[in-house]
């Protein structure tokens, strides 16, 4: 089964966005922008159709081939004055300088030459040429698969990286806001000078954060722009995710991988009746119609049509041991491609099953961080509380604060960790990320 539609029948490359402004993309849109303009999708698409050419090309053998020659030719052949002809021309007095004068040639022809049996060589590789259009197909669905999951996982690392950035500054504010409460408190003789000192350490370790996420954003950003085929430096503004709702695990398809290697199995087998039919006698007709004359006026006239038909068998009775070098290395080519599936398919089962246990994982560990997140909310209130009433000391409430933005950002990465479980999932069986 096939997950890709033919290229004529996928969805139009989205209209360009105007310079400067940010580009507007949730998952779905990004997925179909990567399937229009992926460079790496292209390329596979470009396979697959020169496979269609192949296919053509290869049938052309099958099929008759007809030709038209014209040909004028001036000629001076001097062999008969080295026969013994010449030498007793002079006796009947004629003079072997007028035996051989230049003459002329026109030709008109058309020639048919048309395979009659090749004990099934020519029927065999237009279905190779064929298996081989399959088999660039799965090709380009693995090519897809990949590429989508890739933009879904970078999609992920945007909105990631993004979440990481909204929570160190939302530290950087409140290490500010707390600078000048401390500040405000020590004039009013509140708070004393290492009150101060905390507070702007505190801010001071926060800016080295901050400049680091907005680095991280911009890669992320880089990274996805350059799997939608995208200038990298060009701006994002990506819609969330959203909750996962899970439901029951999805029906799987046949991994293209496997049904690639299963066609190059059957291409390797079809192959080796080729190879028999080149030690075995081979029919071809060929045939000829035309005019040859000495002179224009006489081209298309009788009697100066020529014909000719013939049918001609090869034999092939010592070739060198070719057909038998080309068998022993097709079987091999057939072992390391069926131990290549054998390979695979182990591959495939243990990342199924390490991709279900990840998504359990996943689940659990989002459900943590809800609950971590929510108690930490509950102790900055409490915290925040204590602080208005004086029983604790900005340092602590700054602590709160911190412990709080910390449980905020694991809760946001549990989250989206669920959602790339959940899409390795659904590379394991074979499935796009939507």
């Amino acid at each position: 089964m096939l997950l890709f539609a033919p290229p004529a029948l996928q969805a139009p490359a989205p209209a360009p966005v105007p310079a400067g402004a940010p580009l507007r993309l949730d998952l779905s849109g990004a997925l179909t922008r990567a399937r229009n303009e992926n460079p790496m999708l292209r390329a596979a698409k470009a396979r697959v159709e020169e496979r269609r050419g192949l296919i053509t090309s290869t049938r052309a053998d099958a099929l008759p081939q007809l030709s038209l020659m014209g040909d004028f030719t001036r000629t001076r052949d001097v062999s008969i004055l080295n026969s013994g002809f010449a030498d007793s021309a002079a006796s009947f007095g004629i003079s072997p300088t007028s035996l051989v004068g230049a003459r002329s040639f026109y030709t008109g022809q058309a020639n048919l030459t048309q395979p009659l049996f090749y004990w099934g060589k020519l029927g065999t590789a237009i279905d190779i040429a064929k298996m081989g259009e399959q088999e660039a197909a799965f090709a380009y669905t693995t090519s897809e698969l990949d590429v989508l999951h890739g933009v879904a996982k970078a999609y992920l690392g945007v909105l990631n990286a993004q979440a990481e950035q909204e929570v160190i500054e939302s530290r950087r504010k409140t290490a500010e806001q707390f600078v000048q409460d401390v500040k405000a408190k020590l004039e009013a003789q509140t708070a004393t000078e290492l009150d101060r000192l905390r507070a702007e350490s505190e801010l001071l370790a926060v800016i080295p954060d901050s400049l680091q996420a907005d680095a991280q954003v911009k890669r992320a950003i880089e990274v996805l722009n350059g799997q939608l085929g995208l200038d990298p430096k060009t701006p994002l503004d990506l819609a969330g995710m959203g909750e996962l709702s899970l439901g029951a695990k999805p029906a799987g398809a046949e991994r293209s991988e496997l049904a690639q290697l299963k066609q190059q199995e059957a291409m390797y087998r079809a192959n080796e009746k080729i190879i028999t039919s080149d030690l075995r006698p081979k029919f071809d007709l060929s045939a000829s119609y035309g005019y040859q004359a000495g002179k224009t006026e006489n081209l298309w006239r009788d009697p100066y049509d020529t014909w000719k038909v013939s049918v001609t068998m090869k034999f092939p009775i010592f070739d060198g041991l070719r057909s038998s070098g080309k068998r022993a290395q097709n079987t091999a080519q057939l072992e390391q491609v069926k131990q290549a599936r054998i390979d695979r398919e182990r591959s495939v089962a243990i990342e199924q099953s390490s991709a279900d246990r990840e998504l359990e994982k996943a689940i659990a560990l989002n459900e943590a961080a809800r609950k971590a997140h929510d108690a930490a909310l509950e102790a900055l209130r409490m915290s925040r509380e204590s602080f208005d009433q004086g029983l604790i000391t900005s340092l602590d409430l700054l602590q709160a604060e911190r412990a709080e933005r910390q449980a905020e950002s694991q809760r946001r990465r549990a989250e989206l960790g669920l959602w790339s479980a959940r899409f390795d999932q659904r590379r394991s069986i074979g499935l796009p990320p939507l």
